[in-house]
């Protein structure tokens, strides 16, 4: 039997392979062994039970659908340094991921875009959300691509409630609980 030899690509691809397959295994078994959610960040969840805005705004169909990819959960992210939100996250691309978070006062949020689901903005303003939110931001006209990014930083305890204003109607929302430390 004579076997063809691996070109160089064909034995990169298989070598990045192993190395995907092995770190995704390596990352699950980190979010098990913490006690997180799961995903190796080493984030806990808080009910969003002890945020009846954050539920109200995640879940009610008055202002557009229910959040997508909200189960629930906040995602607690109070000991991160660093805190990002995927901007068309999901199966769609209609998502903001994770959808809800929690985050010490003085956070940065990174907001960065996957280039799925079309043109999106982050935009918090009252007068067009459920519920009240302590901040109002906007990252501008939607747009689209997968280099595109927005930082807000929140200074004071409260609720951001957030979303895409195009795809509003479609549950693109999402919100932040900023806790003092």
């Amino acid at each position: 039997m004579t076997r063809s030899p691996l070109t160089k690509a064909n034995r990169r691809t298989i070598l990045k392979s192993l190395s995907a397959i092995s770190a995704a295994g390596m990352t699950g078994l980190a979010g098990c062994a913490d006690g997180g959610n799961g995903n190796g960040d080493g984030a806990g969840t808080i009910s969003a039970d002890e945020y009846p805005a954050v539920d109200e705004w995640m879940t009610e169909t008055e202002i557009g659908d229910a959040a997508k990819l909200y189960d629930g959960e906040i995602v607690d992210l109070r000991e991160e340094s660093d805190v990002s939100i995927d901007v068309g996250a999901g199966d769609d691309g209609l998502a903001y991921g994770p959808p809800a978070v929690a985050v010490s006062a003085g956070t940065e949020i990174l907001w960065e875009w996957t280039g799925e689901g079309g043109e999106h903005n982050v935009e918090a303003e009252a007068d067009e959300q459920i519920g009240e939110t302590d901040y109002e931001f906007s990252s501008g006209e939607a747009e689209m691509g997968d280099d595109i990014e927005y930082t807000h930083t929140f200074d004071e305890e409260g609720i951001a409630l957030y979303h895409c204003e195009p795809h509003l109607a479609l549950g693109m929302k999402g919100s932040v609980v900023v806790e003092e430390e």
